[in-house]
């Protein structure tokens, strides 16, 4: 459980972190780049030696790695299009409806636990996602109604609901990978190389993506986002790092994954209202109060 709770503070940690690019003009995607490579250096100073060596790249687990780097990427990049395009509550709950795709597959494929109190637990989890992401004030709007590109009549909502699709699809494969990872034995959890091979894939790639938008001018490099990148990445390889120790502890991903995704909802909730003064509405209250519930009932 240790491990656990260190998955939760390090994601909220993230979550804090992100909530203050906008107030520096930090720009995300560019950020995120130089945080895969913070958390592949993370990684090298963890482990005492270069992590990429030969011998990896016949491992069972290289694929694994190769595809969920190519996950952190494009799922990124659809969960802000998400936002752009939708508004931030669709991108946050579809991103933690992941479960919907994680707990069926570790139940159904491993046969992972599942007693009448545990389902009804994720049932409850899945409303409060909903519910504490709801927007507090009438007032909110999607950002899809002041889109640029929905302004000018190019695009259509309907016309874009692949997105939110994808990005869903896209967070349940990589819980889905890392549960049959653990389950199949591929790799040691307790041995960093994999998760490094996984942030160094998507840094990569990233940084193939950065470099053509620096190119063509789409993008402006700028120190800050370098910064921002350092200042994410310690926390976010954290997240991974305690994630797989608590798979590898013995703990079911039909728990580790709706506990964590709730848990982390219901802190950086919390931690909103405190630290940022954010404003929620008693449904969104109703939400933090199932989500505990949830959480009571999924660890029973």
């Amino acid at each position: 459980m240790l491990y656990l709770l260190l998955t939760v503070a390090c994601s909220v940690l993230l979550g804090f972190i992100f909530k203050l690019f906008a107030r520096f003009g930090v720009d995300g995607f560019q950020a995120i780049v130089f945080n895969y490579a913070t958390c592949f250096c993370c990684g090298w100073l963890h482990l005492g030696y270069f992590p990429v060596q030969a011998e990896n790249f016949g491992t069972s687990w290289m694929p694994y790695a190769l595809v969920l780097g190519l996950i952190f990427v494009s799922g990124f990049n659809l969960a802000a299009l998400t936002v752009r395009y939708f508004g931030v509550t669709i991108g946050q709950i579809m991103q933690k409806m992941s479960i919907l795709m994680t707990v069926p597959f570790a139940i159904l494929a491993y046969q992972e636990s599942a007693g009448w109190i545990k389902i009804i637990g994720i049932v409850f989890a899945l409303i409060s996602i909903v519910l504490v992401n709801w927007p507090s004030t009438p007032e909110l709007r999607s950002e899809a109604k002041t889109s640029p590109e929905l302004r000018s009549g190019e695009h259509t909502p309907k016309n874009l609901l692949w997105i939110p699709f994808a990005t869903w699809i896209l967070a349940g494969l990589l819980e889905v990978l890392l549960v049959r990872v653990q389950n199949e034995g591929l790799t040691d959890m307790s041995d960093p190389t994999f998760i490094i091979t996984i942030f160094g894939t998507a840094g990569v790639l990233g940084l193939l993506l950065a470099i053509v938008g620096w190119a063509t001018g789409r993008l402006q490099f700028s120190w800050k986002n370098v910064a921002a990148g350092i200042i994410l990445g310690i926390p976010n390889y954290g997240s991974m790092l305690f994630m797989l120790f608590a798979l590898d502890s013995g703990l079911e991903g039909s728990f580790v994954f709706p506990v964590a995704n709730v848990s982390i909802i219901v802190v950086t909730t919390i931690g909103a209202v405190t630290l940022f003064r954010e404003q929620l509405s008693r449904l969104n209250w109703v939400g933090v109060a199932l989500a505990v519930t949830a959480i009571a009932l999924i660890t029973f």
